[in-house]
């Protein structure tokens, strides 16, 4: 069974890498070769690669055929459908949520629209609810975001969640509620028990963790929350995954098999523990009910489904056939759940608890093999950790040790029976809520403590994925059983993982990298020793920005534990929103700004023309604003020349206008030559006038801009301009991140595009 199951897993994966799907002919093939095969033994495992690479195929060609079409981005449409998860209350008086699209009037009339579309709803007094149904004038656009190393890839996840488009409700008066949620639904039910948590008073911290563990609404969870349970490697406990769903299956199991055995009646009418299997299934369906069917839950309620369907059965089966039995279960019905974080985490996760405990020769006291389990998967979880997050708990074994116990046999019990209560009696059930939330709060000083200490955390850059496989074979060699000669070998195997870092530039050469952070500008410039960062993006609310989202990951992605200078460009917030975020996650040695009054809370020094310095053999030259400038706004953008060793130059312009370009010209004629330009102020017809264009006689045009950004940057007459120039022109919302590299000899700059050099096929971009 488990070689199967890794041939089977071995084709999915493989897809996964693939920049286009196959050519639709390509599936009758296989078809054909499969189907005989599966009879040949020999055969069989290749037919179980092949079966797994086109299942998953298809359900891709499925998802991306459902994305929205290009000709109704931008447009009013009008929508009906129901609401299929617990809107999240977002900073503005607004809310977000997933709706279920049936029908749909572009203005030709209604016509059927089955998709699955995630939507805001700004400054609204409305209020939607899980399970009702709506009317509203949407604004949609296929699924798009940040393109860079590192952060989160908010592309893939949306394609993994089968969201076809992402938008926003319209202020209109045909917005209206069609119909109520059904009362019996469980989007109703679970709209009645948030709403009911919502009533209860503030006063526990822990009450947005209760809502997490019972109704699967992480959204009240803080960012300071988040911080310790990520930092002790306790996140898991407030997903509602395999763990607490099959708590759920075994408590319900475990007593319904004592009360069941105890009726004479009704065991000789059905053995104990096949009617304990049923209804601890059932139980585990209605806890999966109420946390919404997402996707994670969907998998976790599979894995339980397949252990105790071979419990009715009544067959003896070895825990590693129902484990992989579970995971082919799970991949037929979702191959792309491969694409989560959290399905390696689980599988790999339970994987490992079963190669330690089944086979083992001996017993030891169940203190020692509670703590070993613990040690176990910390190792053991390292691979997926690193590549998913590039960071690991180094306090998870002790955190874990005191906090799974605790939140699963005393919390999980407690806020199930009180969300359960709070149905009919909501005295009764919030006083048992409120229960669950004290007990929350009792361990919650322990978790903060481990969670701020200094070494709580192991952060490295993204190992390449060649390093992965030796690894978690070294893992399996650790911990294999005692009388194995050499496992303390499997530590070599590690090494690679632990030690292989990015490149560096070489003496002499400077690297920038324009990262995608939307509507805004982020510029790394990497020497061999050095790190300038200029500008920061935009800041979105009070609890997202770029900085932390996007270039905080990437600094760490590449091993950049400090930056030897910030320059601010000006002060509007697609520059300097995400400063603040910065500043507090990553050391900074000296902080520029050009308008510094718009730097607050931190020491800053103007940026100002005058002498330049040298990194590493790269030389660096502020260019404007003038030693006495009290210019504001776009035109007091700092505009940095950067020259590696081999005479190679980028200009980075900020948000100049035509102003300031043609004093540009008239006093640093000389300096304004470059090989590489981030293009003024996005594209915009106020600044790239002809005169500046010819002066800079660049190569290479780069385009800071978002995806259909309300501003239609780059303008078309700026693009025409460096086209008739014979520039190269990328843009960030096209090719994602764009590194270039300027040599430190006489070869040609390099340049790289993020979209093109990991392209996927749910993932479109361009390659020049």
């Amino acid at each position: 069974m488990i070689p199967e199951a890794l041939a089977f897993l071995a084709g999915i994966l493989a897809l996964q890498f693939c920049a286009e799907l196959p050519a639709v002919h390509w599936y009758a093939v296989a078809a054909l070769a499969v189907l005989p095969a599966c009879y040949l033994p020999l055969s069989r495992l290749p037919a179980l690669l092949l079966l797994g690479f086109f299942w998953a195929a298809l359900h891709a060609q499925l998802h991306l055929d459902d994305r929205l079409d290009n000709r109704l981005e931008g447009r009013d449409l009008l929508l009906t459908g129901r609401v299929i998860d617990i809107p999240v209350r977002l900073s503005d008086s607004g809310w977000r949520f997933l709706l279920a699209a049936d029908y749909m009037d572009a203005g030709a009339g209604w016509q059927p629209f089955n998709r699955r579309l995630r939507l805001g709803w700004y400054r609204t007094q409305e209020r939607p609810r899980a399970g009702e149904r709506w009317q509203l004038l949407v604004r949609l656009k296929r699924p798009h975001g940040y393109a860079n190393s590192g952060g989160f890839d908010y592309e893939r996840w949306l394609f993994q969640q089968r969201i076809a488009a992402t938008g926003y409700v319209r202020m209109d008066e045909r917005n209206e509620r069609l119909a109520a949620g059904r009362r019996f639904s469980t989007g109703a039910i679970r709209s009645r028990l948030a709403a009911r948590m919502d009533d209860r008073p503030d006063d526990f911290p822990g009450l947005a963790l209760v809502r997490a563990l019972t109704i699967g609404d992480r959204s009240r969870v803080d960012a300071g929350q988040w911080a310790v349970l990520r930092s002790t490697g306790t996140s898991h406990l407030m997903a509602i995954s395999g763990l607490h769903i099959s708590l759920v299956a075994g408590l319900v199991f475990l007593l319904s098999r004592l009360g069941w055995s105890r009726s004479c009646l009704l065991a000789e009418a059905v053995p104990a523990r096949k009617a304990a299997a049923l209804l601890a299934l059932l139980a585990a369906l209605a806890y999966a009910g109420i946390a919404g069917f997402s996707v994670p839950t969907q998998r976790a309620l599979i894995m339980v489904a397949v252990a105790m369907l071979a419990l009715i059965r009544g067959r003896h089966t070895r825990p590693a056939n129902v484990l992989c039995l579970a995971m082919l279960a799970v991949l037929a019905v979702d191959p792309l759940a491969v694409l989560s974080a959290g399905w390696w985490l689980s599988f790999w996760a339970v994987s490992m608890i079963l190669y330690i405990s089944s086979g083992r020769i001996g017993r030891q006291p169940h203190w020692w093999r509670w703590g070993h389990v613990h040690i176990v998967l910390t190792v053991s979880l390292l691979p997926v950790l690193l590549v998913a997050f590039q960071q690991a708990s180094l306090v998870s074994p002790v955190a874990n040790l005191v906090a799974v116990p605790w939140v699963s046999l005393l919390v999980i019990p407690v806020a199930l029976l009180g969300a359960l209560l709070l149905l009919v009696s909501e005295p009764a059930g919030g006083w048992l809520i409120d229960l669950a939330s004290r007990l929350l709060d009792t361990i919650w000083p322990l978790l903060a403590w481990l969670g701020n200490s200094g070494m709580a955390t192991w952060q490295q850059p993204q190992p390449p994925l060649w390093t992965v496989i030796p690894a978690m074979a070294g893992i399996l060699l650790l911990f294999s059983p005692r009388g194995l000669p050499g496992r303390w070998a499997g530590l070599w195997l590690l090494l690679p993982m632990l030690t292989v870092r990015p490149s560096t530039p070489v003496a002499g050469e400077a690297v920038v990298t324009l990262l995608d952070v939307g509507q805004g500008l982020a510029t790394v410039v990497q020497t061999r020793h050095h790190t300038l960062v200029y500008d920061t993006g935009p800041r979105y609310s009070p609890t997202f920005d770029t900085g932390s989202s996007v270039l905080v990951p990437w600094l760490r992605s590449q091993g950049i534990r400090r930056i030897d200078r910030l320059l601010v460009s000006h002060g509007d917030n697609d520059h300097i929103g995400g400063l603040r975020s910065v500043m507090d996650s990553i050391p900074v040695d000296r902080l520029s700004a050009g308008v510094p009054s718009a730097v607050e809370g931190y020491p800053v020094e103007a940026c100002r023309q005058g002498p330049g310095w040298n990194w590493d053999g790269v030389d660096f030259t502020i260019l404007h604003p003038p030693a006495n400038s009290d210019l504001d706004g776009n035109n007091a953008s700092c505009v940095l020349r950067i020259e590696s060793a081999g005479g190679h130059v980028a200009l980075l312009t900020g948000d100049i206008e035509a102003r300031v370009e043609k004093r540009l010209v008239a006093e640093h004629a000389d300096s304004l030559h470059a090989d590489v330009l981030v293009v003024p102020h996005h594209g915009s017809l106020t600044s790239s006038t002809p005169g500046f264009i010819d002066a800079t006689g660049t190569d290479i045009a780069l385009y800071p801009v978002g995806y259909r950004n309300r501003y239609h940057f780059p303008r078309p007459e700026v693009v025409e301009r460096y086209r008739s120039a014979g520039v190269r022109q990328y843009d960030t919302a096209s090719h994602g991140a764009v590194r270039v590299s300027l040599p430190a000899d006489n070869q040609a700059p390099q340049t790289t595009a993020w979209r093109c050099r990991l392209a996927r096929y749910w993932r479109p971009g361009e390659c020049l």
